[in-house]
């Protein structure tokens, strides 16, 4: 039991220092560079045995979503992504950030 509530709150920080600190250099890239390093993480995980297959699927078609959404509001609005589309592609980005965040950590709590 004591293990189980080391194993949270050590997950609950790694995420809080992995996760505040990266989407703060994050909030410089434009959307396509945050869809390329993250394409790369999860590659890069895949690889590493840090994501299974499945889990890396999943995430690739949040990706592929999150194009989809880009290519539908572009053409809406003659070739550009609106203010108000940026900040819905940026929300949906943070949340398949914060996904692969969690599931890489998963991971490492879980093999050690």
């Amino acid at each position: 039991m004591i293990n189980k509530r080391i194993s949270v709150a050590l997950l609950t920080a790694a995420l809080a220092v992995g996760v505040l600190v990266p989407n703060a250099a994050l909030a410089k890239l434009t959307i396509s560079q945050r869809i390329n390093v993250e394409n790369g993480r999860i590659r890069k995980f895949e690889k590493s045995g840090e994501l299974t297959k499945k889990e890396a699927d999943g995430l690739r078609d949040d990706m592929a979503d999150i194009d989809s959404k880009i290519a539908k509001s572009k053409a809406k609005n003659g070739g550009k992504l609106s203010y108000k589309d940026q900040g819905k592609i940026d929300e949906s980005l943070n949340k398949v950030t914060l996904k692969i965040t969690k599931l890489q950590l998963a991971k490492q709590t879980t093999s050690k």
